[in-house]
C-alpha cells in the first residue's frame, strides 16, 4: 500500500475544503439561475392548461345537470400560488484508487421541491344568480359578432325566438325543437341573415342619428328670457351639443350625434335620412334590452326574403338548458335552407354536439362523467379546414358567455384552499 505523507495530507484537506465551497456556490448559483426559471415556466404554462381544461369540464358538466332536469353549479379557480424549494447537498467519497492521491473526493447533489396551493371560489350567491338568469343583452350578441362569429351561430344559441310585426298580426318563430314548425322556420330565416354576410350586405350594430336640441333665442331687449336660452345652451354644450348647420344657408343648430340601439338589417343604417334613423332608434328604444331589432328591407339584398321584428334574447341559464335538452330530450333536427336563400357555409344539425355514452370516449376534447354516463365534446380536426369547425366554436362562444356572466361575482362565498 502506497503512504501518502501527514503534511501532504493536511494541505490536501484545505484544498478539498476549498474546492467542495466553490463547487457548493457554483451549484446553487446554477440552481437558481437555471433550475428555477425552467421550473416556473414549466409550472405557469401547465397549471394555465390545467384551468382552462377545468373550466370547459365545468361548462361540460353543467350541460350534463341541465340534461338531467338538475340545479346548475359552478366554481371558479381563483388563484394557484405554486412554491419552489431549491436544495443542495454536498458529501465526502473515498477517492477512486489510482486516480488521484486525494483520500476523498467532494459528491455534490441538488434537488427541486413544488408545493402548489390552489384556491377555488363556489360563483354563487344573489348577485350571480341574477346574472345567469337575465336575459342577455342584445349589445353582447353584437360585440360577439364584431369577432367574426357567424350570425347564425349567435342567434341558435343565444336567441329564444324571433317576432315578426309590420302586418295585420305578429308571427312567434320559437328555437324549440319540439315546435317543429317554428323551429325550421326560425332556422330558415337566420340562415337567411348568414347568406348575406360574405358579401358584406348584412349589418349588424348601433343606429347612428343626430339629435338636434331646438333653442330659440328671444329678442335681445327681452334680457330675461335670453339669459334663460343662453343657459341652456351652455348646458347642452356640456352634454355633447355643438353648433352645426344641417343644411346650406340655414341657420346653425344644436346638434349631438347619437349611437342608439343595436339592430340587424341588409343595408348601411348611414345610407337613410335622419330622421328615418331617428325613427328606427325610437321602434329599438321600446324593446327591452334582450330584444334585437330586425329590418330586412325588399329593396337590399336579400330583399326576396324580408322580415321585420326583433329576436329575444335567452339568459345564459336559459342556453344551457337548451344545450342539456338538446342532448336527448329536445334534440335539434337537420333544416335546409328557404329557396329564396343564397350560398351558405355551414349548417349543422346541432347547435353544439354533447354526446352521452356508457364509456369514456378516446378522441374527447372534453369529457366529465355524471350519473354513471359519460359526455363529452370532439376534438377538433387538426387538417386544415375553410372555415371554423363549428362545435368547437360554438362551445368557445359559450365559454365567453360564460365568463361576460361571472364577472366580479366570485368573491360572495368563501374560497376553498387546497395545498397538495
Amino acid at each position: 500500500m502506497r503512504s501518502v505523507p501527514l503534511h501532504r495530507y493536511r494541505g490536501t484537506t484545505t484544498a478539498v475544503r476549498l474546492a467542495i465551497t466553490g463547487a457548493l456556490a457554483i451549484t446553487v448559483s446554477s440552481l437558481a439561475g437555471c433550475v428555477s426559471p425552467v421550473a416556473l415556466h414549466r409550472a405557469v404554462i401547465e397549471y394555465d392548461r390545467a384551468v382552462s381544461d377545468i373550466q370547459g369540464e365545468m361548462l361540460l358538466v353543467n350541460i350534463a345537470r341541465a340534461r338531467h332536469f338538475q340545479p346548475l353549479h359552478f366554481t371558479a379557480v381563483s388563484s394557484v400560488a405554486a412554491t419552489f424549494d431549491i436544495q443542495a447537498s454536498i458529501g465526502l467519497a473515498p477517492a477512486q484508487a489510482g486516480l488521484t492521491e486525494q483520500l476523498v473526493a467532494p459528491v455534490l447533489g441538488a434537488s427541486v421541491a413544488e408545493r402548489p396551493t390552489i384556491t377555488i371560489v363556489p360563483v354563487e350567491g344573489e348577485d350571480f344568480t341574477k346574472r345567469i338568469l337575465s336575459p342577455t343583452d342584445a349589445v353582447r350578441l353584437v360585440f360577439l359578432h364584431q369577432q367574426g362569429v357567424e350570425p347564425a351561430l349567435l342567434l341558435r344559441m343565444m336567441a329564444d325566438e324571433l317576432v315578426l310585426t309590420g302586418e295585420t298580426k305578429a308571427r312567434f318563430f320559437h328555437n324549440d325543437p319540439r315546435r317543429v314548425d317554428e323551429y325550421t322556420e326560425f332556422r330558415r330565416r337566420i340562415l337567411h341573415l348568414s347568406s348575406l354576410k360574405p358579401s358584406h350586405a348584412l349589418y349588424i350594430g348601433p343606429i347612428p342619428y343626430e339629435e338636434v336640441l331646438p333653442v330659440a333665442l328671444p329678442p335681445v331687449s327681452r334680457s330675461g328670457e335670453t339669459l334663460q336660452a343662453l343657459d341652456k345652451v351652455i348646458a347642452a354644450v356640456e352634454k355633447g351639443y355643438q353648433w352645426e348647420s344641417l343644411q346650406s344657408g340655414s341657420p346653425p343648430m344644436l346638434v349631438r350625434q347619437v349611437v342608439g340601439r343595436p339592430m340587424i338589417t341588409n343595408y348601411d343604417p348611414n345610407d337613410l335620412s335622419n330622421e328615418e334613423r331617428r325613427r328606427l332608434n325610437e321602434e329599438a328604444e321600446h324593446l327591452p334590452p334582450n330584444k334585437l331589432l330586425v329590418d330586412i328591407r325588399p329593396d337590399g339584398p336579400g330583399g326576396e326574403y324580408p322580415m321585420h321584428g326583433h329576436f329575444v334574447l335567452r339568459s345564459f341559464n336559459a342556453i344551457m338548458r337548451f344545450l342539456g335538452n338538446g342532448i336527448i330530450h329536445a334534440p335539434e333536427f337537420p333544416v335546409e335552407k328557404d329557396p329564396r336563400t343564397g350560398p351558405i357555409l355551414q349548417n349543422p344539425p346541432g347547435t353544439i354536439v354533447i354526446e352521452e355514452t356508457d364509456a369514456r370516449p378516446s378522441n374527447a376534447a372534453f369529457s366529465v362523467e355524471y350519473e354513471g354516463l359519460w359526455y363529452s365534446m370532439r376534438r377538433a380536426p387538426t387538417a386544415a379546414q375553410p372555415v371554423l369547425p363549428w362545435n368547437q366554436e360554438a362551445f368557445r362562444v359559450l365559454n365567453q358567455l360564460y365568463q361576460m356572466t361571472v364577472t366580479e361575482s366570485r368573491a360572495v362565498t368563501p374560497a376553498i384552499t387546497i395545498a397538495k
